[in-house]
């Protein structure tokens, strides 16, 4: 017999998430192994059990269905259909080819259509083709929306961080380091990714660190042909030299 498709439910709406569970529980080779009232307990519940499908609201109180996603990060995403009362955001979805998506309010044909979906996915389960979906999808959100805050781990608890506070970031690998009055908080992003999604407010200054233009408070150069940005925290970035051109424009433009 095969293992049973592992489903987490994210819906803030009580009764959507209780027709759900009703709904679940009559399709055979499904379990349930947990439900997220909100987007934080969204990421705890994804990090935490690990599921093969998650049914994600996109509008969701703490973080919505996006923010969701960009925490856990989408390499780690299991199959996701989305749960969306508005057009585009379906729209959005079906044009990034995720697994499904049901638009409120649907019944439980619609539901069974979609798991369907969901199913064949698993069976042949492309490897990587569901992150690069979902990342599409993400990227196309930024630009739209444009990225006010991100979403970080701080004291057990997931805290929005606004763009607007950050001063640097500081690559760790996949990871980054965001530089903050507070101290660093670390996100599970690549520089290049996210320096990208934060231009023109942010310019990549070397290969391991990206600046906030307005916080840039004097440039002097050092030894070897490079330059040092000094902020306003007083923090000392290196402005590679290779990236100097670059800079300029930037900061001729961000003031």
């Amino acid at each position: 017999m095969p293992e049973p498709v592992r489903v987490l439910v994210a819906e803030d709406e009580p009764l959507v998430r209780a027709g759900l569970r009703e709904d679940l529980a009559a399709e055979p080779g499904l379990v349930i192994v947990g439900e997220a009232r909100d987007g934080r307990e969204a990421v705890e519940a994804i990090e935490r059990l690990k599921p093969d499908l998650l049914l994600l609201d996109v509008q969701m109180p703490e973080l919505d269905g996006f923010e969701v996603l960009e925490h856990v990060g989408v390499d780690a995403v299991p199959a996701v259909i989305f749960v969306t009362a508005h057009e585009r955001y379906a729209l959005r979805a079906f044009e990034a080819q995720a697994v499904d998506y049901l638009l409120k309010p649907f019944d439980r044909a619609r539901l069974a259509r979609a798991l369907a979906r969901a199913r064949e996915w698993l069976a042949r389960r492309p490897r990587g083709e569901g992150g690069r979906m979902l990342r599409r999808l993400l990227d196309r959100v930024r630009r739209e929306r444009g990225l006010e805050r991100l979403p970080v781990r701080h004291g057990g608890r997931i805290r929005l961080l606004p763009v607007a506070e950050i001063e640097w970031i500081e690559a760790r690998g996949n990871y980054v380091h965001l530089h903050h009055p507070e101290g660093a908080f670390l996100l599970r992003e690549p520089i290049g990714r996210l320096a990208g999604a934060l231009a023109p407010a942010f310019v990549r200054v070397h290969r391991s660190a990206a600046v906030r233009v307005a916080a840039v408070v004097e440039l002097t150069r050092v030894p070897g042909g490079d330059y040092e940005l000094r902020l306003r925290s007083g923090a000392r970035v290196v402005l590679a030299r290779t990236r100097h051109a670059a800079f300029e424009r930037a900061f001729a433009g961000g003031r």
